[in-house]
Order: structure tokens, then C-alpha cells, then sequence
């Protein structure tokens, strides 16, 4: 097991947490899929070279466990009655940043990475195994949308 985990954690839970967020909608599932993501960061062998390196590596991981959970046959399973109301967002975030997390999931980590986390087209395509262009398309079509979500909220 690591022994530098929670300096890890302490640099990067927020990124992992925005990452998740837009996938679930709910902190109580969030805060399991940041877990997870970090457990597996934890059994993980893996060397990172910088702190970028790292963070990379838990953005991909992130999104991995985000989908795999909504994946398994469990949540597919859930009666409609059982379905909590939604809460609202972790609080400290900003209106464009919850607008965000509205839109579908590879528009707004596309957009979240872009504009929160500074990544550039070619770093996000690298990270969520996509062509360029798709990532620009993505930001094209997330920008187009949040834009127009912003506009009928106003």
C-alpha cells in the first residue's frame, strides 16, 4: 500500500470529486466513487513521474469507476421508489461550474478538465482515449449547450 496517500488525497480529492459528481448527481455516491478511486490508487504499482502524471492517472481512474458503478447490474436493479430526491451540489462551487455538471457526462468532464483543471485538447484526449477533434467537438457542443442553459435559467 502507498505511504504517501493522503498527501495524494489532499492534493487532488477535489478534482476527483468534480470529476464524479457529473455521473451521479448525488454526494453520497460521489464520495463512494472517490473512495474507490483512491483505494485503487492505493493497490495501484504505478510510479508517477510528476504530480501531473498522477492526476492524469486519477482523472482516468475516476471516470473508469464512475462508469463501471453505473455499469453493474446492483444499480440497474434499484425500484424507481427507492430514488432519493436529488441534493444539491456540494456547496462552495460556483453557478457555471453546477451548470456543468447538468450537462451529459462527456460534455462536462470534457469542459471541467478544459476550463477547471487548464488541461489542453490534446492532454484531455490523451487522458479519456478519444481523437482530438472529438474533444474539440465535445467543448464546441458543451459550450453551445451550457450556454443555452444558462440563458433559459437567467
Amino acid at each position: 500500500m502507498r505511504q504517501d496517500i493522503k498527501e495524494i488525497y489532499l492534493r487532488h480529492w477535489k478534482t476527483v470529486w468534480n470529476i464524479c459528481y457529473p455521473y451521479f448527481m448525488n454526494p453520497a455516491d460521489t464520495e463512494d466513487a472517490v473512495q474507490e478511486t483512491f483505494v485503487r490508487l492505493a493497490l495501484c504499482e504505478k510510479t508517477f513521474s510528476d504530480e501531473d502524471h498522477e492526476k492524469a492517472f486519477l482523472i482516468v481512474t475516476a471516470r473508469n469507476v464512475c462508469r463501471d458503478e453505473l455499469k453493474s447490474a446492483r444499480r440497474k436493479n434499484l425500484p424507481l421508489e427507492t430514488a432519493e430526491a436529488v441534493p444539491s451540489p456540494q456547496s462552495g462551487t460556483d453557478d457555471t461550474l453546477r451548470a456543468i455538471r447538468t450537462l451529459p457526462d462527456r460534455l462536462s468532464t470534457a469542459l471541467y478538465l478544459y476550463y477547471y483543471e487548464g488541461y489542453s485538447t490534446a492532454s484531455i484526449a490523451r487522458m479519456l482515449n478519444k481523437k482530438e477533434s472529438t474533444v474539440r467537438s465535445d467543448l464546441r457542443r458543451g459550450r453551445l449547450k451550457l450556454r443555452t442553459f444558462l440563458e433559459e435559467t437567467e
